[in-house]
């Protein structure tokens, strides 16, 4: 089952988790490129920018602690992932 967290805006939600870059472009609706996982079954949804994604292609497509590191991900709720989503005029499923 996936964990709840408790945001202050869309109160008790299912976890995610998206990159730093994403996160921080949510209130200004800036455009970063969405890059995402499909959902699997009791594991929180994950979402990196276009930026993280070039790193991921550009280093062997390995999600190393280095990436890890540089892609900062943050837990945020189910329904400011899909307000994160729902900014971009196209998404990437991976």
């Amino acid at each position: 089952m996936i964990e709840k967290v408790l945001c202050e805006t869309h109160g008790t939600k299912d976890m995610s988790f998206t990159c730093i870059h994403i996160a921080l472009a949510i209130d200004s609706k800036e455009e970063t490129g969405f890059f995402y996982s499909e959902a699997e079954e009791d594991l929180p949804q994950i979402a990196w920018c276009g930026q993280c994604e070039q790193w991921l292609l550009d280093n062997g497509e390995e999600w190393t602690d280095v990436f890890q590191a540089k892609a900062d991900f943050k837990m945020l709720c189910s329904d400011c992932f899909e307000e994160a989503k729902n900014n971009e005029t196209e998404t990437h499923l991976r």
